[in-house]
């Protein structure tokens, strides 16, 4: 069961993620207002170096207004005759109203409903995203084949008419940038480009209540446990460990489904380390779920993988266990420490550190080790005594010699096969 608190967690937390960084890459229109007259006066402006005006601009200039309009429209112009035409020109009007004055309260005047569909790079911009299928538009989406595809709508209110322009835009993994995530300005509201990061945060506290609630098991009176507050540590160490990890290439390529395209190396890079905290995680839950019985002929030892019991009549000795980093690992260390490319202290805290155990040896050879110290000396099993009395009173031979191992820590969490 202690697996399991910590695995849903870790779970529920990388569902989170997933979700948040879970991209929809369907199409979506863009309207804006569009302003013909202005259009046609700026036919005629230099830019850069002055330039004499070319026949066709000359030409767009010397237009009457609507045949430049029927011919920037290209046949595509549409009357709006609906309410929700004159509502959504009423809140881009709004817009760029407060753009020219640099004014941000726009949100507030235009409604909730409109302001939703804002982009998401910049606030305030006068653009409204849509779905395609959504009304008013849908009745155009017969209309919209390719990327850019436009059409406008004109809007007649008394002797005035306004005109909105509709463009059509799709999107790809070309859209995601390293370090960015998803650019192509302006960037549809976050609801419409992340439709389920709304949902993200309720999956990570769900997983978070499991994790504190999960019933534990129940302790027996005479049992001989971890602090729980050094075992939260240790979740918390291997949470740090796995999930930062995990997240990072999401977070820089932008995209859940984009990380395995585009973002596969970022995979190779940061994914293997991740693994480091998920194996502290089983550790963890081992010492969670460890529970040793005194009794007067054995032993009674429970685990996440089960309960086990261990006759003394089978053990043939007990001794001091010092466990160390390996050597090698201690000089890459200091070698990347004195190169400067590592921490010094990093180095040193990794050479003094040792964890001490008690190692009772099997009459068939096998190994049993039980934690009894962290790192820095502090003593994890307060009540160790008790089991080292227990083995003399039942005849077990008590070898004074400290046996030292180095390795990366394994055996802290191993029983024998007996």
């Amino acid at each position: 069961m202690e697996l399991w608190r910590r695995l849903i967690l870790l779970v529920s937390v990388c569902a989170a993620i997933w979700m948040a960084k879970y991209a929809d890459l369907s199409s979506v229109i863009l309207i804006k207002t569009v302003d013909f007259k202005e259009l046609q006066s700026k036919e005629g402006k230099y830019i850069g170096k002055r330039m004499p005006i070319s026949e066709e601009k000359q030409r767009l200039l010397d237009m009457p207004l609507t045949e430049y309009t029927d011919e920037k429209t290209g046949g595509r112009l549409f009357q709006g005759k609906n309410r929700e035409w004159e509502e959504i020109l009423q809140a881009l009007t709004t817009l760029e109203e407060d753009d020219r004055l640099s004014k941000k309260r726009s949100k507030q005047k235009i409604g909730k409903e409109w302001s939703k569909r804002l982009p998401s790079d910049k606030y305030p911009s006068s653009y409204l995203f849509f779905k395609p299928d959504e009304p008013p538009v849908n009745f155009f989406k017969d209309y919209f084949k390719q990327k850019h595809d436009e059409i406008y709508v004109s809007i007649k209110e008394g002797n005035k008419t306004s005109y909105l322009k509709l463009q059509y835009r799709t999107y790809s993994d070309d859209n995601f940038h390293f370090g960015g995530g998803f650019s192509n300005p302006p960037n549809p509201p976050t609801y419409m480009l992340f439709p389920y990061r709304q949902y993200g945060l309720y999956i990570a506290m769900l997983g978070l209540l499991i994790y504190i609630f999960i019933p534990r098991q129940k302790k027996h009176p005479n049992a001989i446990r971890y602090p729980a507050w050094r075992i939260v540590i240790g979740d918390i160490v291997a949470f740090l460990m796995s999930v930062p990890f995990w997240a990072a290439p999401f977070f820089i390529v932008g995209g859940s489904i984009q990380v395995f395209t585009v973002g596969l190396p970022f995979l190779f890079m940061f994914w293997p380390i991740s693994f480091l905290g998920i194996w502290l995680m089983t550790i963890s839950a081992w010492f969670a779920s460890f529970s040793l019985v005194i009794m007067n002929d054995r032993l009674q030892i429970s685990t996440h993988k089960g309960e086990r019991e261990f006759s003394y009549k089978d053990m043939e000795y007990f001794q001091p266990i010092v466990f160390k980093p390996p050597k090698w690992l201690i000089i890459l260390t200091w070698t990347a420490a004195l190169s400067g490319r590592g921490s010094a202290g990093r180095a040193l805290i990794l050479s003094s550190s040792e964890h001490g155990s008690l190692g009772i040896r099997f009459k068939n050879g096998s190994d049993m080790f039980i934690s009894v110290s962290d790192a820095l000396g502090t003593i994890m099993l307060k009540e160790f005594s008790k089991i080292i009395e227990t083995l003399k009173n039942a005849g077990v031979q008590e070898k004074k010699e400290v046996r030292e191992i180095r390795s990366m820590g394994l055996e802290t969490a191993r029983l024998p096969d007996v």
